[in-house]
């Protein structure tokens, strides 16, 4: 069997009905009951989980080959320090401990590219795994969290002979992810992804702000959900791992793509304007490691196939966003 902590959040959703689908034997745990019902439509078996609560892990069942801890406490700058510290480092550390106590020997836990916050990149060189952290700007207390949350596999890894894998996401492009930002009240900001998608749906002029010569790399959803995959089912591999596509884009190229693949009859005029204030610092990040000892490579590398398959999960509305938002500031990407 294998468990997915986190289950109940965008990753964790698309990953459990990823390995259902795959015959895996899984169980979902997470905190939110009210998605409970996502979990019950695809016949995915679920069970409240809290890593706060240490009789969350009394109930686990016998028999379990891996672990895959998808829980964090994202970035957030209102986020006291203390909350990152004991999801994101505690968490894990409780899952490794729980690990090796249980014979054990696979656990995989979701890491992030923030890790690499604001490193320059040189020589137009990608960021490896060997690149130092950078530890500066307001997410570094979460940064912080991540690092000491890795650092715990490593000493798992070392001194317990655990097989634990962290992976170090870029950012995870898929339906139902929560891309602007959300207050408590439901009051919505969109970004500029969900600009761009909107101004496509109804072919309207899509401006582009800024520098375009500098470039990101993201990975798509499914990309990551074969990255877990081949974390856990290749048995010696652990360490830490960059998953991302290896490749960078513009926003003028996403714009671009997302003009051609959602218009609806008159395609968006893209249009850019390098006088105004855009993206300050781009990133693209070394796969090799994951290639060469995953055994893994991603499929969705242009952001044509991208925003093709994006476009069907859109359409199906399975993996919707489960956040309240007030009606009307809801962008049409959910």
């Amino acid at each position: 069997m294998i468990l997915v902590i986190g289950a109940t959040g965008y990753i964790g959703r698309y990953l459990c009905s990823f390995l259902r689908e795959n015959g895996y034997d899984i169980l979902a745990l997470g905190r939110s009951v009210k998605i409970k019902p996502f979990f019950e439509e695809n016949d995915i078996p679920f069970q409240y989980f809290d890593l706060n609560d240490d009789r969350s892990f009394e109930n686990l069942p016998e028999n379990v080959d891996a672990i895959i801890d998808l829980s964090a406490r994202i970035a957030e700058h209102e986020t006291p320090v203390e909350d990152f510290f004991t999801l994101n480092t505690l968490g894990a550390y409780k899952v490794l401990e729980y690990a090796r106590l249980h014979g054990i020997k696979k656990v995989v836990i979701t890491s992030s590219h923030k890790v690499y916050n604001d490193v320059k990149v040189t020589d137009g060189k990608p960021i490896s795994e060997e690149t130092y952290p950078c530890f500066t700007g307001d997410h570094t207390p979460y940064i912080i969290s991540k690092i000491a949350a890795e650092n715990f596999v490593e000493y798992y890894n070392k001194d317990f002979g655990l097989n634990a894998v962290a992976l170090r996401l870029t950012g995870v492009h898929g339906y139902g992810e929560l891309l602007g930002h959300l207050n408590a009240d439901g009051s919505y900001k969109k970004s500029t992804f969900e600009i761009f998608f909107e101004s496509a749906l109804k072919g309207d002029t899509m401006y582009v702000w800024g520098d375009q010569s500098i470039k990101r790399d993201h990975v798509y959803i499914k990309d990551v959900l074969t990255a877990i995959e081949a974390s856990f089912a290749t048995k010696e591999a652990k360490g830490i791992f960059n998953i991302a596509s290896g490749v960078g884009y513009s926003q003028y190229e996403e714009a671009l793509a997302l003009a051609k693949i959602f218009s609806s009859g008159k395609e968006s005029e893209v249009v850019c304007c390098p006088e105004k204030p855009g993206l300050t610092r781009g990133y693209v990040y070394d796969i090799s490691k994951a290639e060469r000892e995953l055994g893994w490579k991603p499929k969705f590398t242009s952001l044509y196939d991208l925003y093709a398959d994006y476009k069907k999960e859109w359409k199906s509305k399975k993996f919707h966003n489960y956040h309240f938002v007030i009606e009307n500031q809801k962008p049409k990407t959910f």
